[in-house]
């Protein structure tokens, strides 16, 4: 699967539930890590696995991610 980078204003979450504190503590590390994966379709990706690591982006005010791309 290829990594690419993505505005995270593009990356739906499919999951309705996020575990809070591990939301906060995946937001205090640094960017990196294990890339989430995601699907593409009509001009977004939707999160298939790293729901977490997408939520803590977003907490830490990060505007991209790395990703892994599905299709």
């Amino acid at each position: 699967m290829p990594v690419v980078t993505v505005r995270l204003d593009k990356v739906v979450s499919t999951q309705n539930h996020l575990d809070p504190a591990k939301v906060r503590d995946i937001a205090s590390k640094p960017a990196g890590g294990t890339p989430p994966i995601v699907h593409q379709f009509n001009g977004r990706y939707y999160v298939g696995d790293g729901h977490h690591r997408v939520a803590g982006a977003i907490e830490r005010g990060d505007t991209k991610i790395k990703v892994k791309k599905v299709r």
